[in-house]
């Protein structure tokens, strides 16, 4: 397995005398990948250890850190099926030390003692859920996250806990493994001579804390899917729809007891024809009782959903919906999950003149999550009554 200079720099970190290690990064730095190449040395050195591995849900876990782990153990020789247990999601080395995977939306924060702790995106998690499970671990905790927004990582181990914490940022320039179309799509995003860098730039290509000044919104904060569904009411879904080039894409809309709106991340897909709306919609588990709004510009669509047994109506695409809508959305408080829903939330921006100027108007293109979203939150406070 070649080695990566992301690798080397976190491998450095574990050498630290110090108890938490913060790796923040932008998008393909490996950052993940090398945290986990080097806890299955860190097994494989230690005998009876226990390492966990942490993530918002069980599907995030296993398209993300359980599928880089067993990539990492087949391609040095070391995987074998006979010691992965699939349910509990744990692989018992040789030497009697246990890797395991946890959501944190299943697991419990008191839950036995660990050697190492491994939080992946971090962001996602609560300074208090954090800190119950740090207090649970005796050698090190390390985090990674991409850097949307500062969050309790810099405020409380980077700043409060200076002393005891390593803080390394990577990008994707620290992957050598990656391809040269990978880097040319990363690049894509980079800025032209004299203009200003867009913050999924910030964010993703330079692994810097995202600043949102010139984004249509701000403030928002990562949840767990399941802090969402679990601790709120469902009251609508936004819906919008794909066309040639396009995805369709969906949010789920939630109030919470706090006053907060909960989204998440429901569908992100090109290719859908009018007909399939209906099984997709069965597929992803939406609830018929929960009223959908969606882009009215397609009502033989809207049409197939309500066949389909669903409640769906247009959303209003009248003039002034698209600032109104905006508007509404600005004046809520937003916990959100969903990867594609973080990417459009940071790259969401107002236009711009060649002045540089702000013009009234968003940006189109990269916007159809936060479309859906607009169309459900405007219709929440028309308080229908009549569908």
């Amino acid at each position: 397995m070649a080695r990566t200079t992301a690798l080397n720099k976190i491998e450095q970190t574990l050498y630290e005398p110090t108890f938490y290690k913060v790796i923040q990064g932008g998008m393909s730095a490996g950052k993940t990948f090398a945290i986990i190449t080097l806890l299955v040395g860190y097994c494989q050195s230690y005998e009876d250890s226990l390492v966990t591995i942490v993530g918002l849900s069980y599907p995030h876990l296993e398209a993300g850190s359980i599928r880089d782990f067993q990539k990492i153990m087949k391609e040095v020789n070391m995987w074998d099926a006979e010691s992965w247990n699939k349910s509990a999601k744990t692989y018992t080395f040789q030497n009697g030390s246990v890797l395991e995977f946890k959501s944190i939306d299943r697991m419990s924060a008191r839950g036995p003692r660990r050697d190492v702790l491994f939080v992946n995106e971090a962001n996602g998690i609560s300074w208090e859920t954090f800190q119950e499970l740090a207090g649970r671990t005796k050698d090190m905790v390390l985090i990674d996250f991409n850097p949307s927004a500062k969050f309790w990582a810099h405020e409380e181990l980077v700043e409060g806990l200076e002393s005891d914490t390593t803080y390394i940022i990577l990008t994707y320039l620290d992957n050598e493994a990656l391809t040269s179309r990978e880097i040319a799509n990363i690049e894509s995003h980079k800025p032209k001579r004299g203009e200003e860098p867009s913050n999924w730039w910030v964010v993703y290509g330079l692994g810097q804390i995202g600043t949102l000044e010139g984004n249509v919104y701000s403030g928002w904060e990562l949840a767990s899917r399941a802090d969402i569904e679990q601790n709120g009411k469902l009251v609508r879904y936004g819906l919008d729809f794909g066309f040639s080039n396009d995805e369709s894409a969906m949010v789920a809309i939630y109030e919470l007891e706090d006053g907060k709106l909960g989204i998440v991340e429901k569908l992100y897909r090109k290719g859908l024809l009018g007909s399939q709306y209906g099984d997709m919609l069965r597929r992803i588990e939406i609830d018929p009782s929960v009223l959908i709004v969606a882009d009215s510009a397609r009502p033989e669509i809207i049409a197939e959903i309500q066949k389909a047994g669903f409640r769906c109506v247009g959303a209003d695409k009248n003039a002034g919906s698209v600032l109104r809508g905006i508007d509404r959305v600005a004046q809520r408080q937003i916990v959100y999950y969903g990867e594609d829903l973080k990417r459009e939330y940071l790259s969401y921006a107002w236009r711009k003149k060649r002045s540089g100027e702000i013009i009234d108007e968003p940006e189109d293109g990269n916007d159809h999550l936060m479309d859906a979203l607009r169309y459900g939150v405007d219709d929440l406070s028309r308080q229908r009554f009549d569908f």
